[in-house]
């Protein structure tokens, strides 16, 4: 007989623990449970309710090359320019090149101007040409033996390729498993920024290091246990005993009492050279509790089965089917799809490269795990093809019984240039995101696209496939090269087909291995030649640098101009005359805004956030450049695309001038801005300054007004834009207190400008959907020439260094295995953490909220109280509340959770804070505790303690705008 699935409550040892409301699946029926008890009496794993839809210091440019050289639970170089070109004479030897080297040009102590004067950088050496018949004859019979396999269209200029990975790795040995596979750092990094893994550590403090050494000899191993916000040193220790591929670190009582995790970091000495070291870092964890090798082991399981076809049924039990899941590609499933999709469809791929396990978050509820491997098919054309996989886990323990939480698997077909992947639409990419990032030339001519961190460039016309940039080893297998901890953005494709592009994150190999930063690059299509044209290095993990790096460096090739924004500064760097300027400096979060693709930018030239006058928007591929003032003269709208989904209207002008005006972002080209009054100044319910914008403006690339949003009586906090989305929160003002009400949104319809060259999908038996960039014409050749261009340099690219350890509070969004978001308001990182089963950490590595890993009922310690004479509920509440964190929870920061759900903020009360609440723009309650059912508060209005229904208070908090106040620590 086949038995009942299980109800959402389970019992792990002496605590009930709550997933989620939906069934989870066990191999032995439900679990019973205990009635609940009064204080902290169980973990919960669920979260009930469905996720909703939803500065400045100065940079330094100088001389010198680089050396290449929890508290809970859930997951400075000086500045480097280029060496100087030679010069004549004696100035152009050797020896005075090499002292020009190292001179620095600082501007960290010049006077803070809008625009600095320009200064000369030193000029660049270039690289010697051949010059002997003899050598360039032997080059010439050399590229025509080979040109069926490799055509490099030569350049006089030095020509060097990637270097093979030389770096070591290490990994970790917990409970018998191996995981945790590093790469390794030449810079040391910023401990906040590198929260990738977490290892637990045996009880005896020992902990097992594997090392792959790549042929490297290691002189000396030390390491450090430092606290999440990098602010304490637990421990310092080295390695007595080295062996060729394995030694024990001795962290013994490395986490004080209290402290559940810590940042462990590696040193590892190669060579002869004292001071070459190589850096690895992973969290740590005690052990207590944990269930890392059950959950290890049944994910191993798992991930078998999906192979083996006569045991699929054996999975299906922990599945969890729904109309959710999109059942027609195998690109990507998760645990909703169907079980035919999660084993792989008709594909039958065989695993082809070692299975290597990460731990991205471990605690006494679940363990969440990530697989990466390759995997070959043969695909529709009867060919063998290569795939990247990524499998996401996380699964629970729980009275013996295994559930899975959530699960997730990508898988990207490798671009290969050698298959048939040219048919008479276009260029069959395949099994590949929907989003492919692509630019062609105005005449659909020449075409240049990111395959899974390859950059290729089609040439129609000429009928050559080029590989422009990949880690990737194409020479052999090296685990190292294939890392996926960086990404490619394309810049720029003109009309003859060269591409500018930027590669952003951990560099696998070359000169710059064991880096993080931004490369920028420039393909010249006609000499099938790269050049790398600037280096900016960073401290912060792929993730992280991604986020404040990606978009923030742009390179215009036409005026050889490269603008970055950094610690607040923004730059523009004249490649060609050697000289730097300062566009704005002391640019604080919120005073600049970015396009998606990084071509526009908006800034507040002087003044603070909400004080600034203008803001100036560049747009950085043309040089051309508008102002948006707040005092802005009449102008007429024109509807092009936008809607307003619910309140917003289009009003005549306010009567009342604008008194500052701030960039809030681009929604595709058009720049969103709002505007400001100083007599709209007031507080919000907590007790902070705020200055509310009371309308919106969107504008083209004119500088013409195409919307305006604005209601009488309605404020605007924020805006959040995402994908031509744009959410717009909105405050009512009551007696100076601003107390957010309902959002509102809107959209734009507009599409992708007209290409000649589209990315659309398309399905076959096989491989189910797909995707192809098709060409508006029919391609008659389907053969084209494989190319694999070299870099060549011409100069020597510039390094520019900066301080990228400016503080900002920012909310960071983990989930399926990788960092999912970055956002500046808590609310919106909680939303997204859970639609992905995330969870979310402050700047200093503090958890802010985490899906499924509160208890199921909890009462905090707060006692009645009620308001003084002359005190507001919300003054009352928030005394207390400030009085309460002192005592119980010292250290703790007042954070704004308004926008959030009941059913999120209950995260906070578990961890041992009462959360504040707004039931109306003029009241506030103190929530205290909740059970399965019901939450408890207490009315500083008659100090009573009151138990009403979840969904009783839900109603209440919409009324009051889901306003809520806590403090985390």
């Amino acid at each position: 007989m086949k038995k009942d699935k299980p109800d959402e409550m389970t019992l792990a040892k002496d605590k009930v623990k709550l997933e989620k409301p939906k069934k989870e699946r066990t191999t032995k029926g439900p679990l019973k449970k205990d009635p609940p008890k009064q204080g902290r009496t169980s973990k919960n794993a669920l979260n009930t309710e469905k996720p909703k839809k939803v500065k400045a210091s100065k940079n330094a440019f100088g001389t010198e090359r680089p050396k290449k050289d929890r508290t809970s639970k859930e997951t400075p170089d000086k500045g480097r320019v280029n060496e100087g070109r030679p010069a004549k004479d004696a100035a152009n030897s050797d020896d005075a090149r090499k002292i020009r080297v190292r001179e620095t040009l600082s501007y960290i102590d010049q006077p803070k101007k809008k625009r600095l004067k320009r200064e000369n950088f030193l000029d660049n050496p270039r690289g010697g040409r051949w010059k002997k018949a003899g050598i360039l004859t032997t080059v010439f019979v050399l590229a025509i033996l080979i040109s069926s396999l490799v055509l490099n269209q030569g350049t006089s200029d030095i020509t060097v390729g990637l270097s093979d990975p030389d770096l070591p790795r290490v990994a970790f040995e917990v409970r018998n498993q191996r995981v945790n596979a590093l790469e390794g750092y030449v810079d040391e990094m910023d401990i906040t920024a590198m929260r990738d893994t977490i290892t637990p550590i045996s009880d005896n403090g020992l902990l097992n290091m594997y090392l792959e050494t790549g042929g490297q000899e290691i002189a000396g191993i030390r390491y450090e246990v430092y606290s999440l916000n990098g602010e304490e040193v637990y421990l310092q220790n080295a390695v007595k005993e080295l062996s060729e591929d394995q030694v024990t670190l001795e962290l013994g009582n490395a986490l004080p009492e209290g402290v559940q995790e810590g940042v462990l970091r590696v040193a590892l000495r190669v060579g002869s050279d004292e001071e070459k070291e190589i850096f690895y870092y992973t969290r740590i964890e005690r052990q207590d509790e944990l269930s890392v090798k059950e959950c290890m082991d049944f994910a191993k399981d798992f991930h078998e089965t999906t192979f083996t076809r006569d045991k699929n049924d054996e999975i299906a039990w922990y599945l969890e089917p729904d109309e959710t899941a999109d059942n027609t590609t195998l690109q990507t499933v998760n645990i909703h799809s169907n079980l035919f999709h999660v084993c792989w469809g008709d594909l039958a791929p065989e695993v082809s490269t070692e299975v290597e396990w990460s731990i991205k978050e471990s605690n006494t509820v679940y363990t969440s795990l990530l697989a990466k491997y390759q995997v070959t098919a043969v695909g529709d054309r009867e060919e063998t093809e290569t795939y990247n996989v990524r499998e996401f886990f996380r699964v629970r323990c729980s009275g013996g019984e295994m559930y899975l939480l959530d699960y997730n698997r990508t898988m990207n077909e490798v671009f290969n240039g050698d298959l048939k992947i040219v048919d008479k639409d276009g260029i069959v990419l395949g099994l590949s995101e929907s989003e492919v990032a692509y630019e062609a030339n105005a005449k659909g001519t020449v075409v240049s696209f990111v395959q899974d961190r390859d950059l290729w460039t089609y040439n129609r016309k000429k009928n050559e496939l080029s590989l422009v940039f990949s880690f990737a080893n194409m020479e052999g297998y090296d685990v190292r090269s294939r890392n996926d901890e960086h990404q490619i953005r394309i810049i720029s494709v003109d009309n003859s087909g060269n591409t500018t592009f930027a590669v952003y994150g951990y560099m696998n190999r070359g000169e710059h291995e064991g880096q993080v930063g931004v490369d920028v690059y420039y393909f010249d299509i006609a000499k099938n030649a790269v050049q790398e044209k600037a280096f900016i290095p960073s401290t912060k993990a792929f993730a992280i640098a991604e986020d404040e790096l990606g978009k923030m460096v742009y390179f215009n090739q036409e005026q050889q101009l490269l603008y970055v924004l950094a610690g607040g500064v923004l730059y523009q760097v004249d490649l060609e005359k050697n000289d730097q300027e300062i566009l704005a400096e002391n640019l604080e979060e919120g005073q600049y805004v970015v396009s998606d693709d990084g071509h526009l930018m908006a800034f507040q030239p002087e003044g603070e956030l909400n004080t600034a006058q203008e803001v100036c928007v560049l747009n950085l591929a043309n040089g051309e450049s508008y102002t948006v003032n707040a005092s802005r003269e009449e102008e007429g709208t024109e509807d092009t695309g936008w809607h307003f989904a619910g309140f917003g209207r289009k009003d005549d002008k306010d009567e009342t001038p604008a008194e500052a005006v701030r960039p809030l972002g681009f929604v595709y080209n058009d720049f969103v801005c709002g505007y400001l009054r100083t007599e709209d100044q007031g507080t919000t319910v907590a007790g902070d300054a705020i200055s509310p914008m009371y309308e919106l403006e969107i504008r083209d690339t004119s500088n013409k007004v195409k919307k305006n949003y604005k209601q009488d009586g309605i404020f605007i906090s924020d805006v959040l834009i995402e994908k031509g989305f744009m959410t717009v929160n909105r405050l009512s003002k009551n007696e100076g207190v601003y107390t957010g009400i309902a959002q509102d949104y809107v959209t734009n319809n507009e599409e992708r400008k007209e290409s000649k060259v589209t990315a659309e999908a398309f399905s076959t038996v096989l491989k189910e959907k797909q995707m192809r960039l098709t060409f508006a014409d029919e391609i008659e050749e389907f053969s084209p020439k494989i190319l694999r261009p070299k870099k060549v340099m011409e100069t020597q690219p510039i390094t520019i260094s900066f301080d990228d350890k400016v503080k900002t509070d920012k909310f960071y969004v983990y989930g399926v295995g990788k960092l999912a978001a970055v956002y500046d308001k808590a609310a919106y990182a909680i939303q997204k953490a859970e639609q992905i089963s995330g969870v979310v950490i402050s700047s200093e590595q503090s958890y802010i909220w985490e899906k499924g890993n509160r208890d199921l009922v909890y009462y905090t310690e707060a006692a009645a109280f009620q308001k003084a004479e002359g005190q507001s509920s919300t003054e009352a509440c928030m005394q207390y509340l400030e009085e309460y964190a002192a005592q119980y929870m010292p250290g703790a920061k007042r954070i704004d959770l308004t926008g959030c759900t009941l059913n999120q903020v209950l995260y906070i009360i578990s961890k041992g804070m009462p959360v504040i609440m707004m039931t109306d723009p003029g009241h506030a309650v103190l929530l205290t505790g909740y059970d399965y059912d019901t939450v408890t508060y207490m009315d500083p209005d008659n100090g009573q303690e009151l138990t009403v229904s979840m969904e009783q208070m839900d109603v209440v908090a919409a009324g009051g705008g889901n306003t809520f106040i806590g403090f985390v620590k």
